[in-house]
């Protein structure tokens, strides 16, 4: 299966995918993309309370239904009030490093629809001006948002259309390597999304049937914990495929493989299906590209799908991402090798 699996279109969907917006709670830009994305493959996308996007693909088999899903949003900011100089005090949504945003450019989208451009500034931003700049540490009280605006005052945000409530993206900069590397804020999980967006696109093209029904689950809160809380009745199976990881404790893991999470922070993956994803690792992906692991500090949208009650079992896999939460970096191997484990999942070949 590995020829046919088409890089630049890998990497161009994800370029595409990583520059629409999708802070965790902004989905309006996300579905419009993925809509018609899916419409020129000819699939229908139907979207849940929840802001979840699915498609549904029919199997060889209805004894089951298996869900693959990959989330849309990305870790962001929310407009928490004004500080006396019309700068923004914000929170984070999801897990956002402070230290890896300083100075970045960002967009604030207001609640009656219009966007604002700022930037990420700590409060003591020069070292020119504050001894301090360097030594201060960079929290949610130490960390605010310029508007790229003539404001002095929250009289003067306000008059731009920034309220309490407004959410905020950090711009990715996405920059693609001829050697196949990439560097961007949000491959997690944009990265993904172009997986089973080519995979979907492979069905039809193809002709080939999933083993079973399958959905493929698209959510827009993951970062914050909730993306899978909520399951279609009749799903026996949710797989998120999200990054993995790099470092200590992940052996064999490097930007050009796919990891197969055994375990994560919420505790361990359902023990079959986990081995049903090994099972597909080895028949399908590239031998020394593959391998498994115990995330600590990670979890998908697969554990939260069982752990909100779901009567699934939960899997997850992806591509290994470097630098995690900041300007990321992937290779588009990586990308390859997990979509050739999402094809073998989809096809029933880890299956005994």
């Amino acid at each position: 299966m590995t020829h046919d699996i088409d890089k630049e279109y890998l990497l161009q969907t994800l370029r595409e995918c990583v520059e629409v917006e999708s802070p965790v709670g902004y989905y309006p830009e996300a579905h419009e993309w993925l809509r018609a994305e899916l419409a020129e493959m000819g699939y229908e996308m139907s979207v849940d309370n929840n802001a979840t996007a699915y498609v549904h693909v029919p199997g060889k088999s209805a004894e089951k239904t298996v869900c693959l899903g990959a989330h849309l949003d990305t870790i962001g900011l929310v407009v928490r009030g004004f500080n006396e100089d019309g700068t923004l005090r914000v929170r984070q949504l999801g897990g956002i490093n402070y230290h890896s945003i300083e100075g970045e450019t960002c967009l604030v989208h207001c609640r009656d629809g219009r966007t604002v451009a700022g930037q990420v500034i700590c409060s003591h931003h020069s070292v020119h001006v504050w001894g301090e700049a360097k030594t201060d540490e960079r929290t949610e009280d130490t960390m605010s948002v310029s508007l790229v605006a003539d404001v002095s005052s929250p009289a003067d945000a306000r008059a731009l259309g920034v309220t309490e409530g407004a959410i905020v993206g950090i711009d990715p900069h996405f920059e693609r390597f001829d050697n196949g590397y990439v560097i961007s804020r949000h491959i997690d999980d944009k990265a993904a999304v172009a997986v089973l967006l080519d995979a979907l696109r492979w069905l039809a093209e193809t002709g080939e049937k999933p083993a079973y029904d399958t959905l493929f689950a698209f959510p827009i809160y993951e970062e914050i914990g909730r993306g899978g809380s909520w399951v279609p009745e009749g799903v026996d199976e949710y797989v998120a495929v999200d990054i993995t990881l790099i470092g200590p404790d992940y052996a064999g893991s490097d930007e050009h493989s796919v990891g197969v999470i055994c375990s994560d922070a919420k505790g361990p993956y359902d023990w079959e299906l986990t081995n049903t994803l090994i099972a597909c690792a080895e028949a399908a992906c590239t031998p020394g590209r593959w391998n498994t692991q115990v995330c600590f500090h990670y979890s998908t949208d697969a554990n939260a799908a069982a752990l909100h009650g779901n009567n699934v079992a939960a899997g997850a896999f992806g591509m290994a991402c470097l630098n995690t939460h900041g300007r990321e970096r992937c290779h588009v191997d990586a990308l390859v090798e997990t979509e050739l484990l999402a094809r073998a999942y989809l096809m029933g070949e880890g299956r005994k």
